[in-house]
């Protein structure tokens, strides 16, 4: 059977209450992973915000490469 590398993008929807926008971007790129929220209720409480949903919107691969067998 073949092996493959195969490249995968996804696309997230986050819904955060923070101080502002800038503080919201800040906040998901730093505690969204693999769609849980990995923040720790100390860090929620010491940044003032709370991640409410994620939703994944999109799920595509957009490449694969065969690789040596």
């Amino acid at each position: 059977m073949p092996t493959f590398d195969v490249f995968l993008a996804r696309t997230y929807k986050v819904q955060i209450q923070a101080s502002d926008a800038f503080m919201a971007e800040r906040l998901v790129e730093e505690f969204i992973g693999a769609v849980q929220d990995i923040s720790t209720e100390t860090e929620r409480a010491a940044e003032k915000f709370q991640i409410q949903k994620i939703e994944m919107t999109d799920n595509n691969a957009f490449d694969a490469i065969e690789l040596d067998a």
